[in-house]
């Protein structure tokens, strides 16, 4: 007989990534062929819907997802693993994201290290210690209409694209999927799962402060505690005085304070494409529509 491959099933929590889900677990021909492992990582800061719709599709689809979360060691030299929690024992209130901002400081653009940190070491973590394995593959949730985001590693990496590969979905074919089913993901299309992920434009940022100004309690605690701190690997920071330069989360170095202030004079329309099945897609989408972090690639859409 031959011995199976196995498949990490990296589920960020989002639509396209629960339709993967249930395309490889109940309709994929060639599943006899796979061990499969259902992952998803919290941050601390998702979308209470976000935790509530994973719930949600392991009941559905009849599959058991893990939990995880990063267990940070702050020792240097040290990595992340991972710790097993579940729907119930999940943290809320920030604690992975906390732990891995003191020992590596904020991320932001320049540098990244909350996917990494978060999402990246402790799926890989529970996998190579948790499960034993060293060998396989890592299905990501992309769609076909966003290619461009697949990595130029993915056949090293054994990265595989089902939504591309397999069977070619867009967002409109997903949206439609969903409306079908007895629940969605209870987001708008520019809330994403994790509640102010800095990767989202300035758009979505000025809409949310205005819609749930409460998203942004943690960031803004983070930046009164951490911003001054400047973690080993990096180097002080000085403004144009001399003094030293805060880490902020949001692109160029804007604060939560400086996001506030600005959405004051947002006027704006940020749509939301969470529940339209047929629309075109312009420049304003493609900049606006964030989700989740996938462990192989920048955020994309619902």
């Amino acid at each position: 007989m031959m011995e199976k491959k196995r498949l990490l099933i990296s589920f960020s929590g989002g639509e396209t990534s629960g339709y993967m889900l249930y395309f490889l677990t109940n309709l994929w021909e060639d599943r006899h062929e796979y061990d499969m492992a259902i992952v998803f990582a919290n941050t601390g800061e998702e979308n209470e819907e976000t935790l509530q719709f994973v719930e949600d599709c392991g009941k559905l689809f009849g599959v058991d997802i893990v939990w995880v979360e990063a267990d940070v060691h702050e020792e240097n030299g040290v990595g992340t693993t991972h710790r097993i929690v579940d729907f119930n024992t999940a943290s809320r209130n920030g604690e992975p994201f906390e732990a891995v901002i003191r020992k590596f400081g904020i991320p932001n653009q320049k540098f990244p290290h909350c996917n990494r940190e978060m999402k990246l070491r402790p799926i890989h973590s529970y996998i190579k210690r948790g499960l034993g394995w060293k060998d396989y593959y890592t299905a990501i949730g992309i769609r076909y209409d966003e290619i461009d985001r697949m990595v130029a590693s993915r056949n090293k990496d054994k990265i595989i694209y089902p939504l591309i590969e397999f069977k070619r979905m867009t967002k409109q074919k997903i949206n439609f999927w969903w409306t079908q089913q007895p629940f969605r993901l209870n987001l708008k299309g520019y809330q994403g799962n994790c509640k102010t992920c800095w990767k989202k434009s300035f758009r979505n940022l000025y809409a949310i402060s205005k819609e749930n100004p409460e998203y942004f309690d943690f960031f803004r605690k983070m930046e009164d505690r951490y911003s001054l701190i400047t973690p080993l690997e990096r180097e002080v920071q000085y403004d144009e005085d001399g003094n030293v330069k805060p880490y902020n989360f949001f692109r160029g170095d804007k604060s939560v304070n400086e996001i506030f202030e600005e959405a004051k004079s947002f006027h704006g329309i940020v749509r939301d494409s969470h529940n339209q099945v047929n629309y075109q897609r312009d420049l304003f989408d493609l900049i606006d529509e964030v989700e989740s972090c996938d462990i192989f690639s920048n955020c994309g859409d619902l």
